[in-house]
């Protein structure tokens, strides 16, 4: 928190909990480390004490640290002195001629600000955070072994470009507009010309408004090969042999056009590593200068397709990477958009814009992005945003996840396999004594997998990543939402058939519980038990009794009695007109139930005597039994 920072001294406060992962190795491992060898070297009571300062200018550039140490001072003129050759005069730092030659540490307990006139030396006694261990660093200063191995990884927005209407719509894509319109067009010829020549003679079609679906559904199932009629006039088998041979031809078409679609849409470049940024076709954001590629020669290698830096901006080690592999092959080249910084502010250029749940860099006005808000915000922010960048690691995993835990998705991903591994080290003046302790410090860390353990604790090992872009085969292989069309028209007629095949399923089960009852109604057979005596012959008269019409006279009156009865009793014996009408009434029904009663005797009679026939007839053949199937819950005859 620079904020908290006076004349960019940095109190522990400032650092918040654990202050990140070099802050916290330095500050409780290392230093206990140097206490100890001051103690075997024979001190009694030694001290050792770190202060921490920031770069006056671009405070989050290790490049900027590194120029400070060399130049041996701590104001905004350090920062951005170029580095030295070794064709040049070495840093001045390094320089016994150089007022800002480095005289060593101050005692402990003095030098407590810039400002004090206590201080042994004007600058910096080593720089350390994030500084890579490089070979023009080498010619600058003297590093400890490294504490830390980093490599590079590329990072990129994912593919939000496709939508549910892409998924839909694939399946079709492969065909014009004006294709599908003939394609429907021959149908509904071939429809109208099976209705005049086929149906009218054709069993197979369902007669009536249903021919019309029934004729319909022959000719498109005939488009996926699953016809399920066939004509039967010479006319009707010509048409359909067109109609099948135009079948062929279309699904052979659309199947050749589908492969080729997805094919092609699958081969469309994109970034799948930092291969595929070498040839300039993405480009790439990095932290470093700008400069006029007018110049002859230009003042750097590349193509510079935009940039918000200016051309005194501190080049990283990013940057200086790129370059570096631009010279060495002339087949390399790397569309390059440059930055200030990594870390987005808000418009004042000073206040850090944080990334949280609630606040989108993208919207914010005036904010000035950095490299991994801009590749995030892509068109949002810039006309011409940068497809990747490239940066440490350890800190694309820590802020990639640090994004995801805030909003719950992946904002940008990294992609690829990590490269250029380098290690971070601590830089001293040259020809300090510093190096040896240093050196044994890490050395016993490292052993121990102090490191480690830190690197497990802040989560920034690449098993860590949360949010990582990985693409099977190369993009070659069909995902589910590519086919997402495929699933819907399916997932669509099988909805559609599920609630038809219901409601046809509801009229059946209710048109035949109408016929059962009318059935049931109508099945009006009188079970009158004769006298058990028999016919005189010995043998029993059975449990069946055939309706006549002295039964049913008989229940008649006795109905009629009854009625009357009850008419008597609530008229007082009077029978009024109204009574006497609803007696008639009642008869009339009476009478004509009779009569249905008189023709089912007459039925049943026959069927007795043409049971009797079949029997006598059975009998003279020598059978036994009664003719087969001769047996029904309500009549059974077994002579």
């Amino acid at each position: 928190d620079a904020s908290k920072c006076v004349e960019q001294k940095c109190p522990p406060e400032a650092f918040g909990e654990d202050g990140g992962l070099t802050y916290e190795f330095m500050t409780n491992h290392v230093l206990p480390q140097l206490i100890q060898q001051c103690r075997d070297a024979g001190a009694a009571n030694p001290t050792v004490e770190f202060e921490w300062y920031i770069p006056a200018a671009e405070r989050t550039s290790a490049t900027s640290a590194v120029n400070m140490v060399c130049n041996g001072g701590f104001g905004a003129a350090d920062v951005n002195t170029v580095p030295p050759s070794r064709n040049s005069s070495a840093c001045p730092s390094s320089n016994p001629q150089h007022p800002k030659y480095y005289l060593g540490p101050s005692p402990a307990g003095t030098c407590t600000s810039l400002t004090d006139t206590t201080c042994v030396s004007k600058g910096p006694d080593a720089v350390v955070g994030a500084v890579h261990v490089l070979g023009e660093r080498l010619l600058q200063l003297q590093f400890s072994v490294p504490y830390y191995a980093v490599s590079q990884t590329v990072v990129i927005r994912p593919d939000s470009t496709f939508s549910i209407v892409d998924g839909i719509l694939n399946v079709f894509r492969c065909f014009e507009l004006d294709l599908y319109i003939g394609v429907a067009v021959e149908m509904i010829i071939i429809w109208f010309m099976f209705m005049v020549v086929e149906s009218s003679v054709n069993d197979d079609i369902i007669e009536g408004w249903g021919g019309y679906a029934d004729t319909f559904y022959w000719v498109f199932a005939c488009i996926f090969g699953g016809a399920d009629k066939a004509p039967i006039t010479i006319g009707g088998k010509i048409i359909f042999c067109a109609h099948a041979f135009f079948a062929v031809i279309i699904i052979a078409t659309y199947t050749g056009s589908v492969a080729a679609f997805f094919t092609a849409q699958a081969a469309v470049p994109t970034v799948t590593g930092f291969e595929s940024l070498q040839k300039g076709a993405f480009s790439v954001i990095v932290r470093g200068p700008t400069w006029d590629q007018n110049e002859e020669p230009p003042a750097f290698l590349g193509k510079l397709q935009a940039g918000d830096s200016a051309a005194d901006t501190t080049p990283s080690m990013q940057f200086k990477f790129l370059q570096s592999l631009m010279r060495a092959s002339s087949s390399t080249s790397f569309s390059l958009v440059m930055t200030k910084r990594m870390e987005s502010r808000a418009a004042d250029g000073a206040t850090p814009l944080e990334y949280t749940a609630t606040s989108d860099p993208c919207a914010t006005e005036g904010a000035q992005l950095g490299a991994f808000d801009q590749v995030m915000c892509g068109t949002k922010a810039s006309d011409n945003p940068p497809s990747a960048l490239v940066f440490d690691t350890p800190s694309v995993i820590y802020e990639l996840n640090m994004r995801k835990n805030v909003t719950g998705e992946c904002p940008l991903v990294s992609v690829g396999t990590t490269f250029h591994p380098t290690g971070l080290g601590v830089g001293f003046p040259a020809r300090t004594t510093f190096q040896i302790a240093f050196d044994q410090a890490i050395l016993n860390l490292t052993t121990e997998g102090v490191m480690d353990e830190l690197i497990e604790g802040y989560q920034m090992a690449t098993h860590h990543s949360q949010c990582t872009y990985t693409d099977a085969n190369g993009g070659l292989v069909m995902t589910t939402n590519e086919m997402l069309g495929l699933f819907i028209v399916t997932g669509g007629f099988i909805v559609i058939a599920i609630v038809h095949g219901g409601l046809e399923r509801w009229k059946f089960m209710k048109a035949k519980r109408a016929a059962e009852i009318e059935a049931e109604q109508k099945a009006m057979v009188l079970d009158i038990p004769k006298d058990d005596a028999g016919d005189g012959n010995g043998e029993a008269a059975g449990p069946v009794a055939v309706p006549g019409e002295d039964v049913d006279t008989r229940d008649q009156k006795e109905e009629a009695a009854k009625i009357g009865a009850a008419i008597d009793d609530e008229t007082g014996g009077g029978g009024k007109q109204a009574e006497t009408l609803k007696v008639t009434k009642k008869l009339a029904e009476m009478q004509e139930q009779m009569s249905r009663l008189e023709e089912m005797g007459v039925m049943l009679v026959q069927a007795v005597e043409e049971a009797e026939k079949a029997a006598a007839e059975a009998a003279e053949g020598g059978g036994d039994k009664a003719p087969p199937g001769w047996k029904s819950s309500s009549l059974a005859f077994w002579e």
